[in-house]
């Protein structure tokens, strides 16, 4: 799935695809070149630290299906980001699903 087909999603802003160590492999949407870098970068940073803690909520919940962690949603008064794998987005509150983009979002991370 490309990135326009993310970004044409309701309430999508941006969106992009980055390397494991967080620079941009491809970018679309209505951020500045700098403020989507500093999403790429947030999201692989963020991710590392979800992955981690899913780590100890398997171990201590003793329950299965924790880790790996599938992605992850930060949400604001405003705004979501969410990313699967190397993909993340932002979105508008009032316009967007975010079960929707979670999907296309994952469909896009497994191409």
């Amino acid at each position: 799935m490309s990135l326009k087909k993310i970004l044409v999603l309701d309430g999508v802003t941006a969106v992009c695809r980055f390397r494991d160590d967080g620079v941009i492999m491809e970018a679309e949407g209505m951020l500045s070149p700098e403020l989507m870098e500093r999403m790429a970068n947030f999201a692989q940073w963020y991710r590392r630290l979800v992955s981690g803690n899913t780590d100890v909520l398997s171990l201590f919940s003793q329950m299965r299906g924790w880790s790996p962690s599938q992605g992850w949603v930060v949400r604001g008064a405003a705004t979501t980001v969410c990313s699967i794998g190397n993909m993340v987005c932002m979105v508008d509150n009032a316009a967007g699903s975010i079960n929707q983009i979670m999907r296309a979002l994952g469909d896009a991370a497994h191409e």
